[in-house]
C-alpha cells in the first residue's frame, strides 16, 4: 500500500510539474504603435509580437475599458426600443395604436393598476406602418428612451389598441414583433436588455371591448408576435392593452474585449482599430496560454491621442 501512495503521489506530481512546463507565461509577447497620435477617422495600427495562444483588445472607450472590465455602468450607453410592425384590413382611419412607457407601474395587471400609472406616450418617436400598408413589416428606427429613464425604477413597455369610431368605421389589424431593448454603447457592441417577445415578457389587459383583443403569438421564440385582430363596423368599442414585464434599464455589465487571436489561429503581426471620438485612450491587450487548468497571461497598455 505505502508504495502504491507513493507511486501515485510521485504521477501527480510528475502531472503537476508537465502542467506548469507546458503553459509557459507568453512573456515574448509586446505591442506597440506606428503613430501614438491619430486623426479622427484613421484606423490605429498597433504592432505586435510573440505567439500567445489567445490574445484580446480592450480599446479604452466606454463600454470597453480594461479597468472597468467587471463594472460598466448602463448610465454610460443609451437605451433604444426598436420593434416592426404591420397593419391591414379596416379603413384608413386615424391610427388606432399608441406605443407608451411607463416607471411607475405597479406590475399589477389589471385596469386599476394600468390606469393609476403614469403612461408617456412615444408612438411619434417610432415609424409606423402607414394605415394603408398590407402585410409589409415596417421597422421602427431606434427609439431614443434615455429621457424616460428613473434610477432605481424598471420600464414598462405596452401597446394600446383603441377604436376610432367603430360604429361606422371597420378597424384595423395590428401586428407587432421582434422587440429589441437595447444598451447602445459606441465604439462596442450593444447590451441587450431583451431580444424576444417570448417567456411570458407580455401580457393582455382589457379594458373595453369582449369581440377582440391582443393575442401573443407562441411560434418559433424568434418570431413572437403581438397580434390584434381587425374590428368589423358596429362591434362593441376596443380599449386593449398589452404590457410587458419589468424591464431593468439599470444594470452593471462587464467590458466586453475584442478577441484578436484564439489557439487554432497562426500569429498576427498587426492589429488595426478605428476610434469613434476623439480623446486619450488606454488601448489593453491580454496574451495568455493556458490550459485546463492554467491561464498564464500577460498585460500590455499603449496610450493612443486621437485628435479631431
Amino acid at each position: 500500500m505505502k508504495k502504491i501512495i507513493c507511486l501515485l503521489s510521485i504521477t501527480s506530481a510528475f502531472f503537476t510539474a508537465c502542467s506548469d512546463m507546458e503553459v509557459p507565461a507568453p512573456d515574448d509577447f509586446t505591442v506597440s504603435v506606428a503613430a501614438a497620435t491619430a486623426k479622427l477617422g484613421d484606423s490605429v495600427k498597433f504592432n505586435l509580437t510573440g505567439d500567445p495562444d489567445n490574445i484580446v483588445f480592450y480599446s479604452g472607450e466606454r463600454g470597453s475599458e480594461y479597468d472597468k472590465r467587471f463594472d460598466f455602468n448602463s448610465n454610460e450607453g443609451t437605451l433604444v426600443l426598436r420593434f416592426r410592425g404591420n397593419t391591414r384590413a379596416g379603413a384608413t382611419l386615424p391610427r388606432n395604436i399608441s406605443v407608451l412607457v411607463s416607471t411607475d407601474f405597479n406590475g399589477e395587471y389589471d385596469e386599476k393598476s394600468v390606469k393609476a400609472a403614469n403612461w408617456t406616450n412615444i408612438t411619434d418617436r417610432a415609424t409606423m406602418a402607414a394605415n394603408t400598408a398590407t402585410n409589409a413589416d415596417v421597422a421602427s428606427g431606434d427609439i431614443n428612451l434615455d429621457d424616460l429613464k428613473v434610477e432605481g425604477k424598471p420600464m414598462f413597455i405596452a401597446f394600446r389598441y383603441l377604436s376610432e369610431n367603430p360604429t361606422t368605421t371597420a378597424q384595423r389589424y395590428w401586428n407587432i414583433g421582434y422587440l429589441e431593448l437595447v444598451n447602445m454603447v459606441p465604439g462596442n457592441d450593444d447590451y441587450y436588455i431583451t431580444s424576444t417577445m417570448a417567456g411570458g415578457l407580455f401580457k393582455v389587459v382589457e379594458f373595453a371591448g369582449a369581440d377582440n383583443q391582443w393575442t401573443i403569438n407562441t411560434g418559433q421564440t424568434a418570431n413572437h408576435r403581438l397580434i390584434h385582430t381587425a374590428n368589423p363596423i358596429n362591434k362593441e368599442s376596443d380599449d386593449d392593452w398589452v404590457i410587458s414585464t419589468d424591464f431593468q434599464v439599470f444594470q452593471t455589465y462587464p467590458g466586453k474585449p475584442v478577441n484578436i487571436k484564439d489557439i487554432t489561429q497562426k500569429a498576427t503581426a498587426t492589429f488595426s482599430h478605428m476610434y469613434a471620438e476623439p480623446g486619450i485612450y488606454k488601448a489593453t491587450f491580454i496574451a495568455m496560454n493556458a490550459n485546463r487548468e492554467i491561464q498564464r497571461e500577460v498585460v500590455k497598455e499603449v496610450t493612443v491621442n486621437i485628435i479631431p
